[in-house]
């Protein structure tokens, strides 16, 4: 066990340097793209090993989506304007750590990717006595009404992933889904909103945790 943990860390180690070595040349030659995306890729492999627990604050996962978008802002050419409505006291409040990131790309590549012009993504976060909310709302393809009907139906019962496949469920919702019921309960999870042609706004639903 303990020799396959320290394998388990070479691996990782071996990938960061490696894209600290590329990031370099890109400074060498001027490449200021390939480092922009190099740095924010380096960014999110490193938080995504990080050894910082289960449960993080907001505010960090908040700055792995920055790290997440720069990325995507250099493929799609910053045709993606990120908008936050975040309340201040929201930011200490724990989370499961890598939950928001799923969500963000399944905006991007369901909602946006292949909207014709300049797409808006927005993040909003608020917090109640007891829960705390968070919307990831994008204004892209949206979904079609049966099918956001089976969606919010599959998320409700919670069905396991490996089932969703035939119900038309993007995976990525569903294993975020699956994460917060296992770790909450069902009175927790997502819901989705949707109009075709308008957006879709992913609610996430959490209990207020500041262990």
């Amino acid at each position: 066990a303990e020799l396959d943990a320290l394998q388990s860390q070479i691996n990782p180690h071996f990938l960061y340097n490696t894209l600290e070595v590329i990031r370099g040349q890109a400074i060498m030659y001027g490449i200021k793209d390939i480092e922009v995306m190099t740095k924010a890729l380096s960014n999110l492999f490193r938080y995504s090993i990080s050894n910082n627990g289960n449960m993080v604050p907001f505010s960090c996962e908040l700055k792995n989506i920055d790290n997440y978008l720069k990325i995507q802002q250099c493929r799609f050419n910053n045709r993606i304007k990120k908008i936050e409505d975040i309340d201040s006291d929201t930011l200490d409040c724990k989370i499961p750590k890598l939950l928001i990131q799923p969500l963000v790309e399944n905006a991007i590549y369901h909602g946006l990717e292949q909207k014709l012009g300049k797409g808006i993504l927005m993040l909003k976060a608020y917090r109640t006595e007891e829960r705390l909310i968070i919307h990831v709302i994008d204004d892209g393809l949206g979904i079609e009404e049966k099918k956001l009907y089976t969606i919010n139906e599959t998320l409700r019962k919670g069905i396991a992933s490996e089932k969703l496949k035939k119900s038309g469920m993007r995976i990525g919702i569903a294993n975020v889904n699956e994460r917060i019921r296992l770790a909450f309960g069902e009175e927790y999870g997502l819901r989705l909103y949707s109009t075709e042609n308008i957006g879709t706004d992913v609610e996430i639903i959490l209990p207020i945790w500041n262990k």
